[in-house]
């Protein structure tokens, strides 16, 4: 692209003047990307929110303004496939901050997402229904942790589970012991 159309190119980009658009290319060896930063950390344009990591930002958020000034189309309605998205990117964040610990007599022997834990069920569950038996044999106890989600009614479903268990051992050591 000769240099010209750079020019104008970054000058319709940036809204900034001819001037400005050619020191920055002439500054940055003509790169169009490098112009942009430098441009940036001048201040001639505004960065972009540290709270949005897309990296199509920049692109789309003038068009879906100006969509939505026209009330011909909305984006964010139509486009049924991003919002699955964005549902199933918030589920695994919010399985990511529940943890289920694995303790025995207030030692904490292992501390691990939810998310792990519905992954290892769904894919080795001939393996962990057993380690979960084991552990209730041997007096493990699980507990839920959140910050966000009220964890209350599943802490209490695993102290029963915790208590039957202990109950269930101890009736099979009378037995033997009276046996």
């Amino acid at each position: 692209m000769d240099e010209l159309k750079l020019i104008d190119k970054l000058r319709k980009k940036a809204n900034i003047s001819y001037e400005e658009a050619k020191i920055a290319l002439e500054s940055n060896n003509w790169d169009i990307l490098e112009a942009l930063l430098y441009l940036e950390e001048n201040g001639s344009v505004e960065k972009p929110s540290v709270s949005i990591f897309y990296t199509n930002e920049l692109r789309y958020s003038g068009a879906i303004q100006e969509v939505k000034n026209n009330k011909e189309y909305n984006y964010k309605a139509s486009n049924g496939f991003q919002g699955i998205f964005e549902a199933i990117c918030k589920f695994i964040d919010t399985c990511n901050n529940i943890f289920l610990e694995i303790k025995k007599r207030e030692r904490v022997f292992l501390r691990i997402p939810i998310t792990v834990v519905i992954l290892l069920s769904f894919f080795m569950f001939w393996i962990i229904i057993p380690l979960i038996i084991i552990g209730l044999i041997f007096d493990i106890e699980f507990y839920v942790y959140a910050n966000n989600v009220n964890a209350d009614k599943i802490n209490k479903v695993l102290n029963e589970i915790s208590r039957y268990s202990r109950d269930i051992k101890e009736k099979i050591k009378r037995v033997i012991k009276n046996g």
